[in-house]
């Protein structure tokens, strides 16, 4: 009798008999889980952006090959087995057997496995010299050139083409996205370090191949009666010492950019690089002027040396001739944010996005990550710069923002900035002479405590550039770490002569790394001397005032922040009435009363404008409003009038949010709400306001305001976490306040004595020890009203000491 069941119907009977779809089904599913993976991990391990791309087209590879095994084989006991097809008269009872899914899993993991084991080692063990042909073929793959210095030959008119040429035609070869030219910085660093002489092929490759490229390109410029002729090589760097590409270029001295274009793209078709379209003109991604281009390149060398005032007034040049020249924009940017020129810094960056169709994809994604990074947007700045250096892992101004944005970032929320020192090691690794990077890792020295090696950098910085803007902060803070007494008098002599950026930024840093409360003490008391701006002499007070209140006296802040009124009331103020949102200072209720009044009298409209050109002076600027209704919000809870407090938090809410810190208004508000939920009891749902908060600020600002950087927030999350139980996430909150200010000093005493009660609940005695001691040494001479909890202190840490 001939069998009714349709043909299809056998089929796919047959495949699910076999397990077909169910190893499509987890086939799938794993190759899902592995693509997300590496499209998370791959970035941050500095692998090029191929290598996802070749796991992906092996896993849809794998798949036709997992789903022939399922349909041919079967894993059992005795090993690998052929399958036999089900006979039709046995349908029925086929669809009726179970599966076991044991073998299913065999056959998709050992397929997967084989494919990706097989796919890493391609990955791993392409090396740059590989055929260019068959790397541009590969869109995801570009191959890497260096291109090294030309030397110019005729009047010195043209010297600036010497290392200039180095930048344009790196860039262009970028453009065309089949070769992705090696940091000029990079190149340059290195090509001075070991000596200016002529290049030829054998030296240009080993040049080249310590930054692990697999081209690079060497060239003359020969200028006579006002004509220029530029000659260009293109080697392969596993290759002879024949060029691989040759061109070159002649015409009027007043067409570089031409003559640039010309040579790049005879570089670029001789290879194959250039035959999928048109090759844009460098003028499209730099700028049409020569004049704009000196001043650039001018910016730069300014830069690379510390040199923050020179390089600024270059880069104002550039723009000034060019105003569509988006990477001046961007490195003038850069160059106010050393100056600390706050209301500079946002306004570069604006006009550089403004204008970024004339950056490379390299440069404009660089700079998407900094306006993240300018945002307080850490996490995602963080992302974009780790892609970046994956494809580009010799990106010298990458991996330093990756290391500005842990160095600066990580410690509010609690990590240490030695967490950093890894990208600034990298930046030094292609650009051993980048100031900014010793700046950093002297630093991180000086809070390990590592003087051997605090010494040397800073030995080596003043080597570098004994006059940079920076060498006063670096010789300040080795004189008061290593204790010398005599180079502390000649820091603060030093000091007394300096610009007014590099003598704020020394007395903000230096107590703060160091740790030295007499030092800041003595480096503040610069900035109240006569003469001063008033702003500067108001500041100086106002830090002092704060030095005071980390060392629990008080009436000494209170006569600090008399001395500031002096100068600049109205800041002196605010930074004044923060001392009274303190959970930790007793207040009493008339003294509260009398704050409240005093603030709420206070007319941002009436507040004259700040002169002076330094955030540090200007940090409330646009806030002042908000500052306002951030301190009678919380004011207002510690008298238990919450239905005020609630109300000031509904106005930051409608306050329009500052540019440099688009959440302040919502996480002052969050603030405010999660005060009143502590002293209601209420932990949890203070803990829940908090974690709402986006806390987004351009590090700067945090380190400029203690209502920009949340400390009183951070202390509350800690204060809740510890009361929900969460014990370790209060012990990092706790740790938030060692490394970001001199504002936030005033959390580090009572944050010491929380973590000693927590370590002595968890049974580790040594740290509750060390807290308890480092407690007791900050408040040993703090005012009579805070000596009990000293007291207290020293009979636990001779409880502890009695046991053992």
């Amino acid at each position: 009798m001939t069998d009714p069941t349709p043909p299809y119907r056998t089929f796919f009977a047959e495949l699910k008999r076999r397990g077909v779809f169910k190893v499509a089904a987890l086939y799938g599913a794993v190759a899902f889980g592995v693509l997300q993976g590496a499209d998370i991990i791959f970035p941050n391990l500095g692998l090029p952006e191929r290598a996802l791309t070749v796991l992906v087209v092996v896993a849809l590879l794998g798949f036709p090959v997992a789903l022939l095994l399922a349909w041919g084989y079967e894993l059992t006991g005795q090993g690998v087995k052929r399958e036999e097809p089900a006979a039709s008269g046995q349908l029925k009872e086929v669809e009726a057997q179970p599966r076991s899914a044991r073998w299913l899993a065999g056959i998709a993991a050992l397929v997967f496995v084989v494919l990706m084991v097989g796919s890493g080692w391609w990955i791993l063990a392409r090396g740059p010299g590989e055929d260019f042909r068959a790397g541009a073929a590969d869109a995801s793959y570009a191959a890497r050139v260096v291109v090294l210095p030309f030397t110019i030959r005729g009047s010195g008119e043209h010297d600036y083409l010497g290392e200039g040429i180095v930048d344009v035609l790196s860039r262009k070869l970028d453009v065309a996205g089949e070769l992705r030219g090696v940091d000029p910085r990079a190149v340059l660093a290195l090509v001075s370090r070991e000596g200016g002489s002529t290049l030829g092929p054998e030296r240009g490759r080993e040049i080249a191949r310590r930054l692990e490229a697999d081209y690079f390109v060497l060239g003359a410029v020969l200028e006579v009666g006002g004509r220029l002729q530029v000659d260009a090589s293109l080697y392969d760097t596993d290759g002879g010492v024949e060029a691989i590409a040759e061109a070159t270029a002649e015409g009027s001295a007043d067409d570089v950019f031409g003559l640039v274009d010309g040579v790049a793209a005879q570089l670029l078709l001789s290879t194959g690089a250039g035959r999928g379209g048109p090759v844009a003109r460098i003028a499209a991604v730099t700028t049409d002027s020569l004049s704009a281009l000196k001043d650039y390149l001018h910016g730069e060398r300014a830069l690379r040396a510390g040199q923050y005032l020179e390089a600024a007034e270059a880069f104002e040049g550039a723009v000034a001739v060019d105003p569509s020249f988006a990477l001046a924009w961007y490195r003038l940017s850069v160059a106010y944010e050393w100056l600390t020129r706050d209301d500079l810094v946002a306004v570069a960056a604006e006009r550089a996005f403004r204008h970024s169709g004339r950056l490379s994809e390299r440069d404009r994604r660089l700079l998407e990550a900094t306006v993240a990074a300018r945002l307080g947007d850490r996490v995602r700045a963080e992302q974009q710069y780790r892609t970046i250096v994956g494809s580009y892992p010799d990106d010298v101004e990458a991996w330093f923002q990756i290391g500005e944005v842990l160095f600066h970032y990580g410690p509010l929320e609690g990590h240490s900035i030695a967490q950093s020192r890894q990208a600034f090691e990298r930046v030094l690794f292609y650009e051993p002479d980048h100031v900014n990077s010793i700046i950093h890792l002297a630093r991180i020295a000086a809070v390990e405590g590592d003087t051997a090696k605090l010494d040397s950098l800073v030995g080596r910085f003043l080597a570098l550039n004994p006059e940079a803007d920076r060498a006063v902060e670096l010789r300040a803070l080795r004189a008061f770490v290593t204790g010398d007494s005599a180079e502390q008098r000649g820091a603060l002599a030093d000091l007394r002569r300096v610009s007014d950026p590099a003598l704020l930024v020394t007395v903000a840093y230096v107590p703060v790394i160091a740790l030295d409360f007499e030092a800041g003490m003595a480096l503040s008391e610069v900035l109240t001397e006569g003469g001063r701006a008033p702003g500067m002499r108001s500041l100086g007070h106002i830090y002092r005032g704060y030095l005071s209140v980390t060392q629990g006296r008080l009436d000494a802040a209170a006569a600090e922040l008399a001395a500031a009124e002096r100068f600049d009331s109205y800041r002196a103020t605010e930074f004044g009435a923060f001392f009274s949102m303190l959970p930790f200072i007793p207040a009493s209720t008339e003294e509260l009363r009398g704050m409240r009044r005093r603030i709420a009298a206070l007319d941002p409209d009436t507040v004259p404008p700040i002169t002076h050109p330094s955030g540090y002076i200007r940090a409330h600027e646009e806030v002042h409003r908000h500052v306002q209704a951030f301190l009678l919000g919380v004011l207002s809870a510690r008298l238990g009038d919450y239905t005020s407090a609630r109300r000031y938090a509904d106005d930051l809410r409608g306050l329009e949010s500052p540019e440099r810190s688009l959440s302040l208004p919502e996480d002052l508000a969050f603030g405010v709400m999660a005060y009143v939920a502590m002293l209601r009891g209420e932990s949890a749902a203070g803990l829940e306001q908090l974690e709402r908060a986006q806390m987004q600020s351009f590090y700067q600002n945090a380190f400029q305001s203690p209502f920009y950087s949340g400390s009183l927030q951070r202390y509350l999350r800690a204060m809740l976490l510890e009361d929900v139980g969460r014990l370790d996430d209060a012990l990092r909150w706790y740790g938030s306040f060692e490394q970001v200010s001199m504002y936030d000093l005033v959390f580090l005493a009572p944050s010491q004595l929380r973590r000693a009660e927590i370590y002595e609940r968890l049974g580790e005695l040594d740290e509750a020890r060390r807290h308890y001691a480092r407690f007791v040494e900050l408040w040993s001479a703090c005012d009579p009203e805070l000596r009990p909890l000293v007291e207290q202190a020293e009979q636990r840490l001779a409880g502890l000491a009695a046991n053992g």
